[in-house]
């Protein structure tokens, strides 16, 4: 556009010093500002670096504690080390001495059953593994010194005295006789009750940090760590171990990751511990080193803030390539300013030069400002936006425009500037048009813009009317630059606050916020209103001793009570506005508020349902108990390893031992030689294969009582889980008295069947000879009497073939002559020979499928049990019916098969047809005679040949008695 210039008559050496003294003071000015600009952000990325490494350093703390508290968790609920706690607690109330016979056998198991635990824990740098026995915390035995026992610490030690007497689990730093480090406490009961007595605690402890090499490589920085002398010689045994540095009186250090520390101690370039958390930079070896020093406290400050730090941890990491990246950074901004500066400088001068020659040369200085102007639009072309000037006409013609609008908006700027080209609010995106037409005067406004490619983009517009000396306007001056990431920046902010704002009013869990050192009430959403029945208005001004006086522990103070969630959650009961208690479980984390007062942000969650499911599982529990212990049956239950768990009253009575005798032994106790050498066997077997000998089957084995009797038991073993964990629960018989019985029933039917053989002999054979017409012909009548005699003799020889069979198959004195052999000849051979009995009763047997396999069997026998199948299916077959014998394969066995279209089994009856003398009682099945043997002594041959026996059957539609038998293939 036309620039007017009006002359004045001026001295150019003033006007060039004044404009250069007013340059200097603002590129100056502009130095200085971007120079503490750059230390600014130096010293925000230090404090950044600190707080993360003091993060770090607190979350290996964090992990040591948490490791303890799974570990001491863990070793507390091992049934072995409560019950020798509980032995040794009973033996020192009952007067046993620490160092007496009676203690020491208590004392070494305890070593024994934690020997594995401790030598894991010391492979992962763990310190100590004690445990502690009594309200005042009496070492019972410290497993990295044995012989260390009998003293009591709970008085020195907070946490101890904690876990002890509030009967709950602790963690967190403290001091110990020999060590300071994390520590995690569980309390130890008098019984599984929860709410017994605790009679001791099992301490887990770790160091203060992690080794510091490993720690130091994860943080990439040296590690150094600082001990208070004066507070661990008030409580150790022996003198603390360190080094003493100079200038830091009553500290030593204890172990160091890198040896800079020690050359800036020599030089006395430390800060004393007592500062705090604090950041320096030292020098050394040439190299710059960032120091962040990080409090530790011990759990004593949780009650007494003021206390000093326990130990100070020190890291240091090399910044020296920072360092030196920001003082070049510094030297190239004083040369950009001052090459700034100079060349503002050489404008002046060049505009000095012009203003004295434009009073004698018009021409030269309209050359010279065509000049500056050219400079001008150079220096603005290189600006991170657009420079724009417009006219005040209603047009909005431009007059002036950067090449900077190309890099916003894609369009050249002679677009802009020729009339009717384009228009610059047609590239205002259409929700925002409206508002930039109405805009008059001086603004700064943002709207979006839509650039050649299409993107919406965010623009910051800041525009200044300019008037002459009448107050008239004469044009617009205006910068305009891209803010599109600084605008998603803020949504993305909002957003975030947006989300937070619905997780804290929609979380299921109740969430206030409340001053340490009072317990006012801040802030709360609404779970907890809900949780605690109180109205909004009612909670405001409302202290957090209302809510959570914490009856079921005894009176506390504020800080006391808010603290208990610092180290875990916390069991406690909440006071609802109606005076209901409600059992939660509380949280809680500190924070620093804007005033710098301590404030804490507290979690309450209703554990209503999870303590009304843990009651009634604890009374489902009692039950069983007491269900156990009355049940007629002897039951033992026992753990992986064979050791006795639940020992009931009836095993009591049957074995004569008492429950506190068994419990925490093997069973292998209960069990003579042989089976007590190999039951530890019987259970690895099952541990590597799944599968075991006894389980879901009745075995008859050998017990042993108190007294040294053997008798024979009945035993059912069944697997199950318990919290986890495998148990196998045995269901024990006496059957002594059973089995004497039987030897006496099996000794009358032996000696009965010899005694009545002989003689049923002779009888038979004098029947047949008279039939036979030996002594003659007899007379009719007479011949029918003596043909029923004959035939109810030879039933009575085969009943007594049946009882011997029977007592030689029990006794194990039958010898079975094995031998491989085609089966189909065998089963051809069997259909033929009892062709007859099927004719007797009008019945057909046909083949059906045959599979052809070699199988080892006695064939004698196995023709003894297909006869027996056969002759059941032709006397149950209704008259005109078929008999069908197949065999078939299934995988390595074969099955053989006879089916009838006979009435079926009765239900009430499949469960003895395999037993000794069993038929069914109805008259229809009564009627067809046999003796009841037929199928128990199949069945034991069947087994004998190392095969198995069963039927299928469907009432009136028919039998299939089946058999199976391994296949032996050649070789």
């Amino acid at each position: 556009m036309p620039i007017t210039r009006t002359s004045r008559p001026t001295d150019p050496r003033w006007f060039l010093s004044l404009g250069s003294l007013l340059l200097a003071m603002l590129f100056g000015g502009l130095a200085l500002n971007d120079y503490v600009a750059r230390d600014a952000v130096l010293k925000l990325q230090n404090e950044n670096q600190g707080k993360l490494q003091a993060l770090a350093v607190q979350s290996a703390q964090q992990n040591l504690r948490q490791q303890g508290e799974l570990i001491a968790a863990t070793l507390a609920t091992k049934p072995e080390i409560l019950r020798l706690v509980r032995q040794a607690d009973r033996r020192l109330r009952q007067g046993a001495s620490w160092d007496g016979a009676n203690l020491q056998p208590v004392r070494e198991h305890l070593i024994q059953a934690l020997s594995p635990a401790w030598e894991a824990l010391r492979n992962h740098q763990a310190l100590q593994l004690q445990i502690y026995w009594g309200k005042s915390g009496i070492a019972l035995l410290r497993m990295q010194d044995p012989e260390a026992f009998g003293d009591a610490v709970a008085d020195h030690r907070p946490l101890l005295y904690a876990a002890l007497h509030q009967g709950r689990p602790m963690s967190g730093m403290d001091i110990g006789r020999h060590s300071i480090g994390n520590r995690a406490i569980v309390p130890l009961r008098a019984s599984d009750d929860p709410d017994s007595p605790v009679i001791g605690a099992l301490e887990v402890g770790f160091g203060i940090l992690p080794e510091l090499s490993t720690l130091g490589n994860q943080l990439d920085a040296g590690l150094g760590l600082l001990v208070n002398q004066a507070e661990l010689e008030e409580v150790f045994w022996t003198q603390p171990v360190g080094i003493r540095l100079d200038g830091l009186k009553g500290w030593l250090l204890q172990a160091h990751s890198t040896p800079q520390i020690l050359h800036w101690a020599a030089r006395r370039a430390l800060l004393a511990p007592e500062s705090g958390h604090t950041l320096q930079v030292l020098e050394s070896d040439g190299r710059r080193f960032l120091l962040n020093q990080i409090p530790l406290h011990d759990s004593r400050v949780l009650n007494d803030p003021s206390r000093p730090a326990m130990a100070v941890a020190l890291v240091w990491r090399d910044i020296t390539a920072t360092f030196e990246e920001h003082r070049l950074t510094e030297r190239l901004l004083l040369v950009k300013w001052a090459l700034a500066w100079l060349t503002t400088e050489v404008l002046l001068l060049v505009l000095v030069w012009l203003l004295y020659r434009h009073t004698t040369v018009q021409r030269q200085h309209d050359i010279a400002l065509r000049d500056s102007e050219s400079r001008f639009r150079s220096m603005v072309s290189n600006l991170p936006g657009v420079v724009y000037r417009r006219g005040s006409d209603a047009a909005r013609t431009i007059n002036y425009l950067s090449t900077g609008i190309e890099r916003l908006t894609g369009y050249p700027a002679r677009d802009f500037i020729t009339p009717g080209q384009r228009s610059y609010l047609s590239l205002v995106h259409p929700d925002d048009r409206s508002r930039i037409e109405q805009d008059d005067g001086d603004f700064e406004r943002t709207y979006r813009l839509i650039n050649a490619c299409g993107e919406t983009i965010w623009v910051q517009e800041n525009r200044r009317a300019l008037h002459d000396a009448e107050g008239n306007l004469l044009w617009y001056d205006g910068f305009i630059w891209d803010v599109t990431q600084r605008v998603l920046t803020e949504t993305a902010l909002r957003t975030s606050q947006e989300h937070l704002s619905s997780l804290y009013r929609l979380a299921p869990v109740g969430i206030m916020l409340s001053r340490l050192e009072d317990g006012e009430l801040l802030e709360w959403n609404p779970e907890l209103q809900r949780v605690s029945g109180y109205a909004e208005g009612q909670l405001t001004g409302c202290n957090v001793r209302n809510l959570l006086p914490d009856s079921r522990n005894g009176p506390a103070t504020v800080k006391q009570l808010l603290c208990k969630g610092f180290y875990g959650p916390h069991e406690t009961e909440l006071h609802r506005q109606d005076g209901a208690l409600v059992p939660v479980l509380l949280n809680g984390a500190l924070v620093t508020g804007p005033d710098g007062r301590l404030l804490v942000w507290s979690i309450v969650q209703d554990i209503t349902a999870r303590v009304t499911a843990e009651r009634e599982a604890n009374e489902r529990e009692r039950y069983l108990r007491l269900l156990i212990a009355n049940v007629v049956d002897a039951i033992i239950i026992i753990n992986t390893r064979g050791i006795i768990e639940t020992f009931n009253h009836a095993a009591e009575h049957i074995f004569g031992y008492g429950e506190q005798e068994v419990l925490g032994q093997n069973l292998s106790m209960l069990m003579p030689e042989p089976h007590r050498a190999a039951h530890d066997g019987y259970l690895n077997d099952y541990e590597k294969r799944g599968e075991g000998r006894v389980l879901e089957q009745n075995r008859e084995l050998v017990g042993v009582r108190r007294n040294g009797e053997t008798f024979t038991i009945e035993l059912r073993v069944s697997e199950i889980s318990h919290g986890g964990e495998r148990k196998f629960i045995g269901l024990v018989r006496d059957i002594t008295e059973r089995k004497r019985i039987e030897r006496m029933k099996s000794d009358f039917v032996s000696i009965v069947s010899h005694e009545l053989r002989t003689p049923l002999t002779s009888i038979s054979g004098a029947l047949g000879l008279m039939t036979g017409g030996a002594l003659g012909e007899i007379p009719e009548p007479l011949r029918q009497m003596l043909d029923i005699a004959q035939q109810n003799s030879i039933r009575l020889a085969l009943l007594i073939d049946d009882l011997l069979d029977m007592d030689k198959l029990i006794a194990g004195k039958m010898q079975l002559q094995l031998r491989t052999q085609p089966l189909t000849p065998l089963l051809q051979e069997s259909l033929c020979a009892n062709q007859g009995y099927f004719d007797q009763h009008g019945v057909r047997c046909e083949l059906g499928e045959l599979e052809t396999a070699q199988v080892s069997v006695d064939e004698h026998r196995l023709q003894q049990v297909l006869a027996n199948f056969l002759s059941n299916a032709a006397k149950f077959s209704p008259a005109g019916e078929v008999v069908t014998l197949s065999s078939e394969r299934m995988g390595n066995h074969i099955r053989v098969s006879v089916t009838d279209r006979g009435p079926g089994i009765p239900q009430t009856f499949r469960a003895r047809i395999f037993q000794k003398f069993s038929q069914a009682d109805s008259s229809d099945t009564r009627q067809k005679g046999g003796t009841g043997l037929g199928l128990a002594i199949s069945k034991e041959l069947i087994e004998h040949m190392h095969g198995r026996i069963g039927f299928d059957t469907e009432r009136t539609q028919g039998t299939c008695f089946w058999f199976e038998l391994p296949i032996h293939e050649p070789s």
